[in-house]
């Protein structure tokens, strides 16, 4: 009788660890995911804000709009595609760019999701 408990006791025990170990192994995945999607949203963010600046100092051609505008559309998938990798606001910002909002409503976010500064950031009232 005592074999048998020990024998389920460490049966349990050996299923436990294999339990934590495959969900260790699923972190570190997660993880690295994670930092790969963090890397790429700020590498673009960047680029995306440098453009704002550059855009804000002297005018900008619809050439430059328009890559401006792939570049948030890529933002917000790299954000939709990895949700458990950015906080509520950043996935709350890219819910309403894919929603079709209005245009001042876009600029808005689009400029909160780059993280542009409001000098930098026209805002169009409808």
């Amino acid at each position: 009788m005592i074999a048998l408990v020990s024998a389920g006791a460490i049966s349990l025990a050996m299923s436990g660890y294999a339990v934590g170990a495959a969900r260790h192994d699923g972190a570190s995945e997660q993880s690295t995911t994670c930092e790969q999607a963090n890397q790429d949203f700020a590498k673009r963010a960047g680029q995306f804000r440098k453009q704002k600046h550059r855009a804000a100092q002297g005018g900008e051609t619809l050439r430059q709009s328009e890559i401006g505008a792939a570049r948030v559309k890529i933002l917000s998938m790299i954000v939709v595609q990895n949700p458990t990798c950015f906080g509520a606001g950043t996935r709350a910002t890219a819910a309403v760019l894919r929603q079709h909002p209005s245009e001042g409503q876009e600029d808005a976010a689009v400029c909160e999701l780059a993280g542009v500064p409001s000098r930098d950031c026209a805002i169009t009232v409808d």
